[in-house]
């Protein structure tokens, strides 16, 4: 049965893969995904969540999904689908990450990035939380590593949808505010961008000046 599950899975993740590139769909924009729900026959929520379960596999981001779900449903919606959806495939990468990634994860954070590996083991609760609560943050990475440490699924999976929460309503609202405001949205949009990548630019250079003047 421990082979079963990581072969199946294997063999899943490739058969998404190979149609993925048999249509395309790596090249989808935020307007092609649109234009994909609004033309289906299938119940466009079920078609949403389906490709939200999909997203993992063919490497579209969530913010992505859950902006396009705001343009098509109201913003109640667009949050418990988006909510339920995240649920899913963090459910899923949890399930990978402890069938097949487990020892190979903790092997290579060990052996790259001890310090980091030793403080996540000791707050993976809050360090969890704090990623998938943080806007283009790496969630997927944050719940693989944190799977891997044998954190208990109910403790896993709450902290996924409490992180969640904010996230689909900020996107949600963006959405919103894409689609009645768009050059006003883009702009603030970039000028958080710029502040937020120069506030990382500051850090790196505050760590460098403290490092060489230890």
């Amino acid at each position: 049965m421990k082979k079963v599950v990581p072969l199946t899975v294997i063999g899943f993740w490739i058969l998404m893969l190979l149609l993925a590139i048999r249509y395309h769909l790596f090249h989808l924009s935020l307007q092609d995904i649109k234009q994909f729900i609004a033309n289906s026959s299938f119940n466009p929520m079920l078609l949403f969540v389906a490709i939200f379960c999909a997203r993992i596999f063919l490497f579209i981001p969530s913010s992505v999904l859950i902006v396009v779900g705001s343009l098509f449903f109201h913003p109640f919606e667009t949050i418990l689908l988006s909510l339920i959806g995240m649920a899913i495939t963090e459910t899923i990468i949890y399930l990978l990450s402890r069938s097949i990634f487990s020892d190979s994860i903790q092997q290579f954070m060990e052996n790259k990035y001890p310090s980091l590996f030793e403080e996540i083991i000791s707050n993976r609760k809050r360090y969890l939380f704090l990623t998938v609560a943080t806007p283009l943050a790496p969630t997927d990475g944050a719940c693989f590593i944190a799977a891997s440490t044998n954190m208990k699924y109910l403790s896993y999976i709450a902290i996924v949808f409490a992180g969640n929460i904010p996230i689909a309503v900020l996107y949600t609202l963006y959405g919103n505010f894409l689609l009645g405001s768009p050059w006003i949205t883009i702009c603030i949009t970039a000028t958080i961008l710029v502040g937020f990548f120069i506030f990382i630019s500051l850090k790196k250079r505050q760590k460098k000046d403290t490092h060489f003047s230890a």
